[in-house]
């Protein structure tokens, strides 16, 4: 920690970059492995815990009041669906299907 605090040019690209950005260029450069591993390591979590807290969000948005009968399993279904970031290609999907015509 110390030889990096007294690196003038890594002191430098600190206040100039991104945080996770630094340690990614640091982590690629090979130099200070292990204190390098656990600032991602505690990077990561924030990425995570924003994660959570979206989806916890999305959770208490669909199953409220009037939409309490929702089983714990089609609430999972409409989280997973809300949460992808996967298009689905609904031409292919809706040409799969046999159509049945009207009497």
């Amino acid at each position: 920690m110390i030889e990096l605090q007294c690196d003038d040019g890594l002191r430098g690209k600190f206040r100039i970059t991104m945080p996770l950005q630094f340690w990614s260029s640091l982590a690629a450069s090979g130099t200070f492995p292990a204190l390098v591993s656990g600032a991602l390591r505690i990077a990561s979590l924030f990425g995570s815990t924003y994660a959570c807290e979206q989806l916890f969000s999305k959770m208490k948005t669909t199953k409220n009041k009037t939409r309490s009968e929702l089983s714990d399993q089609r609430l999972t279904d409409v989280l997973l669906l809300s949460s992808t970031k996967i298009e689905p290609n609904l031409d292919n999907l809706c040409g799969r299907h046999q159509h049945q015509s009207s009497h």
